[in-house]
């Protein structure tokens, strides 16, 4: 009798959310259409970042109040930016920046910054450049450079 009641109780339960999906389909879908789109664009894995590390995050910017307001001005020209942007400039932005800062993230620290060898001079410069990846590093700033120029001289 009781598991009787229950299966009842079950299908009642499923026959009211059957009735609610039902009358409520293109709001279920507008929704659905959201969030696979955020998901292709990766934004919904960034957003999932941010909630799983929240309160990690929240403490360090709580104990940085420079970060803080520079993480609010980033924020700021992001969402402006991403305003400008289609959902493929986006995922090649996200790509492009995983990446990068990836690499950077691994590589990059105070001893490695410090030990850094100065470049004396054009005849130090010339010979910091037998280095292929000064070399590569160089020419991706000056790919850098070259873009920012061109979005400074034309309207976007």
């Amino acid at each position: 009798m009781a598991e009787t009641t229950q299966t009842q109780n079950m299908d009642e339960k499923l026959l009211e959310m059957i009735t609610m999906l039902s009358e409520n389909m293109d709001e279920v879908k507008g929704l659905l259409d959201q969030v696979i789109e955020l998901k292709r664009s990766g934004a919904l894995d960034s957003l999932m970042l941010i909630i799983n590390k929240f309160e990690e995050i929240i403490q360090y910017l709580f104990q940085e109040p420079a970060l803080f307001r520079l993480l609010a001005l980033l924020l700021d020209g992001s969402i402006q930016t991403m305003n400008k942007l289609d959902a493929q400039d986006v995922i090649k932005l996200k790509e492009t920046m995983q990446s990068l800062g990836g690499c950077m993230g691994k590589n990059l620290n105070m001893e490695t910054i410090s030990n850094a060898k100065p470049v004396n001079g054009v005849f130090g410069l010339m010979s910091a450049l037998n280095d292929p990846d000064i070399k590569k590093g160089l020419g991706v700033a000056m790919q850098l450079l070259k873009i920012m120029g061109s979005c400074t001289s034309k309207k976007q």
